[in-house]
């Protein structure tokens, strides 16, 4: 399936008829719809000793009410479910010490960080219980959104779907001269997009057969920052939101009620060349994306933003009766130029593999005790990735931002032109990318690329590579 025969638009379903208003069990019902409002999640705080910003992140147990006539056990950060963002500017030096207070081992990954392999917080970086693991970073990319999850072998899924995440922005000098929606939470709004199902006592259902280990994760009830159809008000000028699909393996088609316009500014590691116009957008599992919003045409109106594909309202949006201030999008936003005119010294092949019972890279499941790669340090490389199964994989590569040149020898779509983390290679498809590791990354902490649906990545579809002088 190409992504031409992947994008299926269509309106999306009617607000009242999104959930039943039970589940089996009869005292157990669904908040109404969009009566609860987005949640913003806060900024984590630090503290500052000698030039380094110190946070100190807390892995829990908690509950939430995301049910009437249940609470839900749920793990977070710093909190009951999810975590605090974290918020830095290019050239911070930044210590993260996490304690894990679960009963459980766990890792924590800052995904889309440009960081040495020690500190990555992949498999290798265990944090057994009662214990806590300090991530020493020196941020050195430009203004993104990144974000924070578990990565342990085998359990990324399930603690993930238990509440572990949280956004990690990067500011820098560059962007600060772009006028872009700039205030956090109110015209600059995260929205983690997630969606879980329950048990008729409310409980996540996270029990996998084997279809939920091809297929990924989903579930019917949708989430935004922990919140179950949010909705949130405007004002009517232009407000910027930054989208991270937090999901295990949903693929969203985002796009308003009535197909409205809007403008894509970022991807997942950097702010694109220019704005770029849409009516809808797909994003896949650990990909990020930045859209503005003109509003001010829209004051004292309510408007509803969901996904395409499945047809359902995720949000909605109230905008205030209030003076309209047009928009001004500035026609330039940033330079990208790390990997212009710059040539490959080496090309590897990456094909990724799903047959019935099988998950894997090149033939190979995951193995902690096998490197994979092994990749010069500050070399240009094509990366060839290959998908020959019946259904997408959003491919993430460690300890880097990295270009696409080419869908099956294409160009890559417009709204692609920024760095990457995370590209959605689509079935039948071979994507091309170039990418350079500019740290260490050794056979103790080695480097992990694997599929993004989190079920596949935990069912042995990924490897690890070392980086070396």
């Amino acid at each position: 399936m190409k992504r031409r025969d992947f994008v299926k638009l269509g309106s999306l379903a009617a607000v009242t008829s999104l959930y039943p208003q039970k589940s089996d069990a009869s005292a157990i019902t669904f908040k109404k719809a969009f009566t609860q409002k987005l949640a913003i999640p806060p900024i984590a705080e630090y503290k500052e000793e000698n030039g380094v910003k110190i946070y100190n992140l807390s892995v829990q147990e908690g509950k939430m009410d995301f049910l009437n006539g249940a609470k839900t056990s749920t793990y977070g950060i710093n909190g009951d479910f999810l975590g605090p963002t974290i918020r830095v500017k290019d050239k911070d030096k930044i210590k993260i010490n996490v304690a894990n207070n679960l009963r459980e081992t766990t890792t924590m990954h800052w995904h889309g960080l440009r960081i040495k392999g020690s500190s990555d917080g992949g498999p290798h970086n265990i944090i057994n219980p009662n214990t806590t693991w300090s991530a020493d970073i020196d941020i050195d990319q430009k203004a993104s959104m990144c974000w924070y999850h578990p990565h342990a072998i085998g359990k990324t899924g399930r603690q993930v779907f238990m509440g572990l995440a949280g956004i990690f922005l990067i500011d820098d000098d560059e962007t600060k001269g772009v006028d872009l929606p700039s205030e956090y939470g109110v015209d600059d709004i995260p929205l983690v997009l997630q969606d879980r199902r329950f048990d008729n006592l409310g409980e996540f259902l996270y029990s996998q057969n084997m279809m939920d280990t091809m297929m990924g994760v989903t579930g019917n009830v949708h989430l935004i920052n922990g919140v179950i159809d949010p909705v949130v008000e405007v004002e009517p000028k232009a407000v910027r939101f930054r989208f991270l699909n937090g999901s295990n393996a949903r693929i969203y088609n985002l796009m308003f009620e009535k197909q409205n316009d809007f403008f894509q500014v970022a991807g997942d590691s950097s702010l694109l060349p220019a704005p770029v116009k849409l009516s809808n957008f797909i994003i896949a599992p650990g990909e990020r994306a930045e859209i503005v919003v003109d509003f001010s045409k829209y004051a004292g109106k309510t408007l509803y933003f969901g996904d395409g594909f499945d047809k359902r309202v995720l949000l909605k949006i109230v905008v205030k009766n209030s003076k309209p201030q047009p928009m001004k999008l500035p026609e330039k936003l940033v330079t990208i130029d790390e990997y212009k005119d710059k040539k490959a010294t080496n090309t590897r092949d990456f094909r990724l593999n799903m047959s019935m019972g099988f998950l894997g890279i090149n033939e190979k499941q995951m193995d902690m005790n096998r490197i994979d790669e092994r990749v010069k340090k500050d070399r240009f490389e094509i990366w060839r990735i290959t998908n020959r199964s019946p259904r997408p994989h959003p491919f993430h590569v460690h300890g880097t931002g990295f270009s696409i040149i080419s869908r099956d020898g294409s160009k890559p779509l417009i709204n692609e032109m920024g760095l990457k983390d995370t590209v959605l290679v689509y079935s039948r498809e071979t994507v091309e990318i170039l990418v350079r590791f500019k740290y260490d990354a050794d056979a103790n902490t080695p480097y992990m690329y694997h599929c993004h649906i989190l079920e596949h990545e935990d069912g042995g579809m990924m490897g690890q590579f070392t980086v070396e002088a």
